[in-house]
């Protein structure tokens, strides 16, 4: 080769080899470092996805069927001792025994708030939700439904998705890469035995319905109470809000507050509380003027205290020009009312009440918080009064005209509980532009953190041992007892096998 080579073609020969060399230790290095920073994110999210399995798992409680007789007859016997009107023994709050039957006889047969179908809106897009050991992936599917899936896979259990939100083609298991379909579907499944069949093996999928852009889950899938009332009672004013089709999340504040999660929805089950810590609400709300009276007939409602004539007469009219007002722009006006019962069921309410006159948005100030109107109501208008919307045992809305805000609990333990909030603004509104945090945030952030605040208060007095139950007031924590009633309900019915 020497002798027939020139030497500066040997030279360029060698400088070329040597390029090519260099460039294929260059590729290889960078496989090597792509794969050393895809099996470190893997790392770290399966660290994250461990540290949130941990963080929302109850505590521990035998499953053996002798403990599981016995914990069931002391939850029983305390359901058998409970008193109406009374805030509960201190057991309802910190035994894990109770916490354990709350998850099989509440939680997973309750219809949870999981996400919003925005989160979602193209065939791929997943986001998860967990309460207790059950995280539950909710993926949009190629026919525009969402399905939800339990996340653990059907060859060895692996948690499938690590990651709490995002896009994918299929669901792929990161432990020996079973391959998922959106609907669950298993469709890949390498090295198993001939006589394996694929369609036995599918991921378990958990009941769920949207309605006005909300996404509920039931874990159990027995049906307990209906989906189909609620739905046909919240959609239209929903649309009306534009939580369906004009939402986006302006921002999320997430923390874990030390209180069971029973005490942080009593806490806004009532407003006897509301005049001496939320000055920010009462401002823009009536809530203090009104209180629980019995009828002849027997029957409960909320209305305007009636030892204040002249708040009680500025109230009705107040309302009545709302009413005008709202159906004049095509507002639904069926649930507008100073009422808060839970029909049907009892496991949902939806009210539409005015707020104090000159406000058109629950701000600090009364003003919109955003230049672009949310709900479908005349921009030169604005108000569309405070939509509300519950959920037991975990959801519940405020609705301006501009924003909305909402509040999801998980319970953690029997001392925690996990608080989510979304700020809801106009999908096209513009940060900076439209609206800023430091105005849209104040009002509730303000209200939740006094909320959190007494809820900590209440579960700290709550472990002492002289506590003991108190009575309610009828007028101001008579919608307490209606929590309870339901809760009850859940608690006393037997629980179906799970499937």
């Amino acid at each position: 080769y020497q002798r027939r080579v020139p030497g500066d073609a040997r030279k360029r020969s060698m400088t070329l080899s040597t390029k090519m060399l260099r460039h294929i230790v260059s590729r290889v290095a960078g496989v090597q470092q792509r794969g050393i920073h895809a099996s470190a994110r893997r790392l770290n999210a399966s660290k994250e996805c461990m540290t949130a399995v941990r963080r929302n798992e109850p505590e521990y409680v035998s499953n053996h069927p002798s403990d599981v007789a016995a914990n069931n007859q002391f939850v029983d016997n305390l359901i058998a001792a409970r008193q109406p009107m009374e805030s509960l023994p201190n057991n309802w709050y910190l035994d894990p025994r109770v916490l354990n039957a709350e998850m099989q006889r509440v939680w997973h047969r309750s219809w949870l708030f999981a996400a919003y179908s925005f989160q979602i809106p193209k065939a791929g897009d997943f986001t998860s939700y967990q309460v207790g050991n059950d995280s539950i992936i909710l993926i949009r599917g190629d026919d525009g439904k969402v399905n939800a899936l339990f996340n653990t896979c059907r060859h060895r259990g692996s948690r499938l998705c690590l990651d709490q939100h995002g896009h994918v083609k299929k669901l792929v298991c990161p432990y020996h890469s079973w391959t998922y379909d959106k609907d669950g579907t298993l469709l890949h499944a390498q090295w198993m035995d001939p006589t394996f069949d694929k369609s036995k093996y599918g991921l378990h999928k958990c009941p769920v319905e949207e309605v006005g852009g909300l996404i509920f889950i039931n874990y159990s899938g027995d049906n307990f109470f209906g989906f189909k009332e609620f739905a046909d009672m919240v959609g239209d004013d929903l649309a009306a809000n534009g939580i369906p089709t004009n939402a986006k999340i302006a921002h999320t504040d997430e923390r874990v507050i030390h209180a069971n999660w029973k005490l942080v929805y009593e806490n806004n089950r009532e407003c006897y509380h509301c005049i001496s810590n939320h000055p920010e609400y009462i401002r823009a709300n009536y809530d203090t003027s009104l209180t629980y009276n019995k009828g002849a007939d027997g029957s409960v409602e909320r209305g305007v205290n009636p030892g204040q004539p002249k708040r009680k007469a500025e109230i009705d009219s107040h309302l009545e020009t709302c009413l005008n007002l709202w159906e004049q722009h095509g507002i639904p006006t069926k649930n507008a009312s100073t009422g808060s019962a839970f029909p049907g069921a009892g496991w949902y309410r939806a009210t539409r009440l005015p707020l104090r006159k000159s406000w058109v948005s629950e701000s600090i100030d009364g003003a919109p918080l955003s230049n672009k109107m949310l709900g479908k109501m005349d921009p030169a208008v604005k108000d569309m009064g405070s939509l509300r919307i519950h959920t037991f045992p975990n959801y519940w809305i405020h609705c301006s005209g501009d924003h909305a805000v909402s509040t999801q609990l998980t319970p953690i333990n029997t001392s925690t509980t996990r608080v989510r909030m979304d700020w809801l603004v106009n999908k096209d509104a513009v940060e900076g532009v439209d609206y800023t945090k430091e105005k849209l945030l104040p009002f509730w952030m303000q209200t939740a953190i006094q909320d959190y605040g007494l809820c900590e208060m209440n579960h700290s007095g709550v472990v002492n041992s002289r506590y003991q139950p108190g009575p309610f007031s009828f007028q101001k924590e008579f919608n307490v007892e209606r929590f309870f009633n339901w809760y009850f309900k859940m608690m006393k019915s037997p629980v179906e096998s799970r499937v």
